[in-house]
């Protein structure tokens, strides 16, 4: 889960040409609800509901039980989310398709909570590719997803490597401004990198809609940048954090020798 603080509104917008320093108490600001929700095309629908906390606790977020969770699609397939733990809601009937979208809908404390997301068409992950290249003063161990962007601009993809069943926390994002219609072979690189001989790497490609492309860009660059932490605009309406995603989503492992 990503950590996420009690600011009610962003420190740093992104994207524009102003830039506005808002001096915020971190400590003092009311909890929000946190609602992070994917839908794909190879696992189940689900939905997390948990409350933030302030920048000086630990990552224990409290869990927001006995919400109404609703998924519908552009076809009118509703599919009702049920609580499977405490604040977890799924429902393994719900298996995405390219190409539809898809509507969420959270009653929690008398609130409701909004969104919509469409899942775009699945560019092929075709391997990973490794390396070694030079950062600083050592070799680093990279890995290198290989797939052949479409003609035509506008896809948006996200990718997330884990070594040896542990999740490597840097967000990989990017667009197809610098490759389109071409063969991508952008590396995942970490300058602090563990990837060693023996490892097993596992890297999942997600294809996302531009507003989730927007949001962890924005994450992103506040993850290595922003010395004052803030929250990304939520795609989600009704005042709460997180984000709602319809994506596609493919794995490939591979052995470091």
């Amino acid at each position: 889960m990503k950590k996420y603080f009690n600011i009610t509104f962003l420190i740093i917008i992104t994207f524009t040409a102003c830039k506005k320093i808002i001096n915020v108490d971190l400590n003092n600001a009311p909890s929000q609800v946190v609602i992070e929700g994917i839908v794909t095309n190879s696992s189940t629908a689900q939905v997390n509901i948990t409350k933030s906390v302030t920048f000086s606790s630990s990552n224990t977020f409290p869990a927001v039980t006995g919400a109404t969770v609703t998924i519908t699609d552009n076809l009118n397939n509703k599919f009702i989310l049920t609580e499977k733990t405490p604040g977890n809601y799924s429902n393994s009937s719900l298996t995405g398709v390219p190409g539809r979208t898809y509507s969420l809908s959270v009653t929690a404390g008398g609130i409701n909570y909004t969104a919509t997301s469409t899942m775009p068409q699945q560019v092929n992950l075709d391997t990973l590719l490794l390396d070694q290249i030079p950062f600083g003063n050592k070799y680093i161990t990279i890995v290198q997803p290989q797939y052949t962007d479409p003609k035509g601009f506008g896809n948006y993809y996200s990718f997330i490597e884990t070594i040896n069943n542990t999740v490597n926390p840097k967000i990989f994002v990017w667009d197809d401004r610098f490759n389109d219609g071409g063969i991508s072979t952008r590396p995942l690189i970490q300058s602090d990198s563990t990837i060693k001989t023996g490892d097993t790497v596992k890297v999942e490609m997600r294809c996302i809609d531009k507003n989730i492309y927007t949001y962890f860009t924005s994450l992103a660059d506040l993850q290595q940048n922003a010395t004052t932490p803030a929250n990304p605009t939520s795609n989600i309406s009704g005042g709460c954090l997180g984000y709602f995603s319809a994506h596609t989503s493919q794995r490939k492992k591979v052995l470091i020798p």
